[in-house]
């Protein structure tokens, strides 16, 4: 958690700074908790295409953490990973990562609204990235995911599914958000991680980001039609986690795979 820490403050350029709160609320258990449902779903939809030397671009990544549960899904295999995110602050936690680990993989600092490439990747992993990409911009990115594809290859979007929060209720959706969250960091002791004030300043901006995220946050429905007017053609799709009604605070996963024609 240090080292990352240390490289947020360093070199984050998001807003936020999303890399300077993330790595401390991931060590606290507030985000980024492992899911053992969401990665048996995956792992079954992956899995079959998977072979060495598969050229999977993970487009968007806080961490390190999606490469090793893609790495973990794929072992035995040797697929060529590329992580790609518009911030420097992550891209170095890969690099250390793959490093360590032996892992076939480059960093590609880039941003999805402007990304170029054609006919690359064999998979595409968008790993609860549309969430932050502005609504605006969705169909934009999702077009050029389906272009950067092989004929034949497969974009994977895995998303939430979570109850909306209306402009109403964003201040005390943030309040109890950034209470919570504080909880666990001092739960954990971690509250010296970084010095008094910014503790309390990034986390207050990390749980307005978090609710201006699920205000703006792309319906499930939205994103399987954005995907098909690009092109793609569904292989498959599944609901991991809690259904609920509008009222509840539950929260689902569902991922969503589809191919680009041959």
């Amino acid at each position: 958690m240090a080292r990352a820490l240390a490289i947020g403050r360093e070199s984050c350029t998001c807003d936020g700074p999303y890399h300077v709160w993330w790595p401390l609320l991931r060590a606290a258990g507030a985000v980024g908790v492992h899911r053992a449902r969401e990665d048996d779903a995956l792992s079954a939809i992956l899995r079959p295409l998977v072979a060495d030397g598969t050229r999977i671009m993970i487009a968007g990544s806080a961490d390190a953490g999606t490469l090793c549960t893609i790495g973990r899904i794929c072992d035995p295999l040797r697929p060529h990973f590329t992580v790609l995110d518009r911030c420097p602050a992550p891209l170095t936690l890969v690099e250390d990562f793959a490093a360590e680990r032996n892992i076939s993989c480059r960093t590609l600092l880039s941003d999805l609204s402007s990304y170029s490439e054609e006919s690359r990747w064999d998979i595409v992993i968008a790993h609860f990235t549309f969430q932050f990409i502005s609504p605006e911009e969705r169909f934009n990115v999702l077009e050029r995911l389906t272009r950067s594809l092989v004929p034949g290859g497969t974009l994977i979007c895995v998303n939430k599914e979570v109850p909306r929060i209306s402009a109403a209720d964003a201040a005390e959706a943030a309040e109890a958000w950034y209470q919570k969250a504080w909880r666990k960091v001092q739960a954990e002791g971690l509250e010296s991680a970084l010095p008094a004030p910014l503790s309390e300043q990034v986390l207050r901006r990390a749980a307005e980001g978090r609710v201006r995220r699920l205000m703006a946050i792309s319906p499930v429905a939205e994103l399987a039609e954005g995907m098909r007017r690009a092109g793609l053609v569904f292989i498959g799709e599944n609901f991991v986690g809690t259904t609920h009604a509008p009222a509840q605070a539950a929260e689902s996963c569902i991922i969503l795979a589809a191919s680009r024609p041959g």
